[in-house]
């Protein structure tokens, strides 16, 4: 899938350093040459398509290990809303056919049969796992199903070209759903070939499998607020969204706490302010917390690992812009001099504001806002080369302001020098690193150059606070020792008093 996907990827690109401002400029210009169109004329799919209404999730496992799968309720059968009657708990059971028709020949007029399975004994009372590429309605599995005896029927979307895709099934023109009331979902293909491989280990015999790979029990329940995905391109850029991402508290904290550091941006390497042309009248600043992170915002950093796949030492900390009405993000990419942004997780803290587009993807891409939902994009291939497509801009809108946290993904774990040293340095400045920083390090890149300067950076920022603090230490101890000098020397004086006075008696 995507997100397994995207482990794979972490690894470093092997292209100099001494290349990458070409690069860069490259494909600043060929952005410009993107702004040239006119993205209002652009004919867009819109998303999302997907409502916390359809959502459901297929579970599996015990208290220590949970596997879950995105799934979509159908438009017919028990709804999320009633979530007494959605809830079942069985054994997955593939059909027999797998498709619901298998050989079986049409009738004289055409239409396929409806009829219950071969394996209709092992089916009954169990959830059946069935293919949607032989012929049959949405309605027409759901009544195999039923006359099967299923307590559920799990539809797999057999499309190779979006394996990640999944949608709600609908009742077509003529149909009768009326008697349809076991629950009806769908799958992806990918999450599909994880549920048939839940069971199966390395090197495992084809005769040792128990029901095709597939867990002995699995849960399907009503989603609720719990974070689901959408994909929307699997490749040229890949690019799916995560709803719920964020809950509103969670959103409304982030934003009150960036709120007082914001200003404007201006040419910034250290703080993603490289490209300062295509944010205009933009606001910003980096949220530098790495592992001083309260509670509550480590908790929103763990699920993003956990529902993206990205290990939290290749994240940024979360850098937040606000744009106010008619400010718009130019046409960009993600990029950096020397630091390799393989994706980009944007995340809305506000409902309002200009939708986010994609004009070069295969076909063009509008995203609008929605709170706590989250847009995750490639800026590499799985070459690890620039993807070209993944060039993106957010439309002005008349509502503002507009706030949006992005978190970078690096092909590289970020240094302990930023996870920890930076965020150290900024705490007493609430979370803001005072001008000086930034300032030194465009010293050091300038001094030793876009290779070497970062490195040197990053050791000054842990071995600069290193001798300040044993420095401090040091001053402290001279002065405890100094004053326990004192209290002697004062003292032998008390003693060679006593022993005077003590000598005029005698």
């Amino acid at each position: 899938t995507l997100r397994i996907a995207s482990r794979s990827i972490m690894t470093t690109l092997t292209n100099r350093l001494s290349l990458r401002c070409i690069c860069i400029l490259a494909l600043l210009s060929l952005a410009r040459g993107a702004a040239s169109k006119n993205l209002h004329d652009l004919d867009y799919i819109v998303y999302p398509q997907r409502t916390e209404e359809e959502a459901a999730v297929l579970e599996w496992g015990h208290s220590a290990i949970i596997s879950a799968l995105d799934a979509s309720v159908a438009l017919f059968g028990p709804q999320t809303t009633e979530a007494a009657l959605l809830e079942v708990e069985c054994m997955p059971i593939l059909a027999s056919p797998l498709n619901g028709v298998g050989n079986r020949e049409e009738d004289e007029e055409g239409n396929l049969p409806v009829q219950e399975l071969d394996n209709a004994d092992d089916v009954h009372g169990n959830m059946v796992v069935m293919t949607d590429n032989g012929g049959l309605s949405a309605v027409e599995m759901a009544k195999v199903a039923k006359l099967s005896g299923a307590a559920a029927l799990l539809v797999v979307n057999i499309d190779e070209k979006r394996p990640d895709d999944i949608y709600r099934l609908e009742v077509m023109e003529g149909e009768d759903a009326e008697d349809i009331d076991i629950p009806v979902v769908m799958i992806s293909l990918n999450s599909a070939n994880v549920l048939t491989t839940a069971t199966v280990t390395a090197n495992m015999a084809k005769e040792d499998i128990v029901n095709n790979g597939m867990p002995d029990r699995v849960r399907l329940y009503a989603g609720g607020d719990r974070p689901f995905f959408e994909d929307v391109e699997p490749t040229d850029p890949t690019l799916y969204l995560i709803h719920n991402l964020m809950t509103e508290e969670e959103a409304d904290s982030l934003l009150q706490s960036a709120k007082p550091k914001l200003s404007p941006i201006t040419d910034d390497v250290l703080q993603f302010s490289n490209d300062k042309e295509n944010f205009e009248n933009v606001q910003r600043t980096v949220m530098w917390q790495g592992m001083l992170q309260t509670p509550a915002r480590k908790a929103v950093e763990e699920r993003i690992e956990q529902v993206t796949g990205f290990p939290a030492a290749h994240h940024s900390d979360f850098v937040i812009d606000r744009l106010d009405a008619g400010t718009h993000w130019k046409p960009h990419y993600d990029t950096h001099p020397y630091l390799i942004p393989m994706a980009t997780i944007t995340v809305f803290l506000t409902d309002n504001g200009g939708d986010v587009v994609f004009p070069s993807a295969k076909e063009p891409v509008k995203i609008t806002p929605t709170k706590g939902m989250a847009i995750v994009h490639h800026n590499t291939d799985n070459k690890h080369n620039m993807d070209l497509s993944s060039v993106h801009a957010m439309m002005a809108s008349s509502e503002g302001p507009t706030y949006v946290a992005r978190k970078f993904i690096f092909t590289t774990p970020v240094s302990n020098a930023r996870r920890i040293a930076l965020p150290v340095v900024a705490l007493p400045f609430g979370g803001k690193l005072p001008g000086f920083v930034p300032a030194f390090h465009d010293f050091m890149v300038e001094k030793f150059g876009i290779e070497d300067g970062p490195v040197y950076f990053d050791k000054a920022c842990v071995f600069i606070p290193l001798l300040i603090f044993l420095g401090i230490a040091q001053l402290v101890a001279d002065r405890v020792q100094g004053k326990g000098d004192k209290k002697k020397d004062t003292k032998k004086k008390d003693e060679g008093k006593k022993k005077k006075r003590k000598g005029k008696k005698d």
